[in-house]
C-alpha cells in the first residue's frame, strides 16, 4: 500500500482472477495435480460456480444466482509429495436464513465445480473441460482435478482452419 505507485501489495492487483467474496467460514478444497498438462508457470486457475450465490443478502427472497469466482491460484508447476501442484480453497455459500441471518455469497452445495484458466503468455482466459480424480461437486469431501483441457467458447474452430488450403 502506501503512496508509492508500482509497489507490490501482495500481488492482488496483478492477478487476473481476483476473488472478491468475504470468507464465509465454509470452504471446499480443490486440488490440481501434476498430471495436468498444458499449463505454464504463471497461468492462473479460477474455480467458479456457474449458479452460485452472487451477493450476500438478508432475505432469502432476494437471492440471485449466477457465475461466481469462488477461488483462485497461480500455477507454479511445483508439486508436493502427493503430486498436488496447487490447492484452491473455494468459498462456500452459507444459508443462515433459518436463524434470521443472511445468505452469504459463494458456491452452492451440490453444484458442479467449474474451472477457467488465464493463460498469462497469451493474455487470454479460457474455459476448461475437467477430468476429476475425485469429487466434482461443491460439498463433496474434496475435489481432485487430474487433467483439464482449455477451450475458447467464443472462437471455436472446427475442422479446416484455412478455407484456401488445398490439403483439406
Amino acid at each position: 500500500g502506501g503512496a508509492d505507485d508500482g509497489g507490490d501489495d501482495g500481488g492482488g492487483d496483478e492477478t487476473y482472477f481476483n476473488v472478491e467474496l468475504d470468507n464465509t467460514g465454509n470452504s471446499h478444497l480443490v486440488l490440481f495435480l501434476d498430471s495436468i498438462t498444458g499449463l505454464d508457470v504463471g497461468d492462473e486457475i479460477g474455480v467458479f460456480d456457474a449458479m452460485g450465490v452472487l451477493a450476500t443478502v438478508d432475505d432469502a427472497d432476494d437471492v440471485e444466482y449466477g457465475e461466481v469466482l469462488v477461488g483462485a491460484g497461480v500455477w507454479d508447476g511445483e508439486a508436493n509429495e502427493q503430486g498436488t501442484v496447487i490447492d484452491v480453497s473455494a468459498i462456500m455459500s452459507e444459508d443462515l436464513s433459518d436463524f434470521n441471518g443472511p445468505i452469504l455469497n459463494g458456491a452452492v452445495d451440490g453444484n458442479a465445480v467449474m474451472v477457467k484458466i488465464y493463460d498469462s503468455s497469451e493474455d487470454m482466459a479460457y474455459d476448461a473441460t475437467i477430468e476429476f480424480g475425485n469429487g466434482g461437486e461443491f460439498g463433496d469431501l474434496f475435489t481432485v482435478v487430474s487433467d483439464l483441457e482449455l477451450y475458447d467458447p467464443v472462437n471455436v474452430i472446427l475442422g479446416c482452419t484455412d478455407e484456401l488450403a488445398c490439403n483439406y
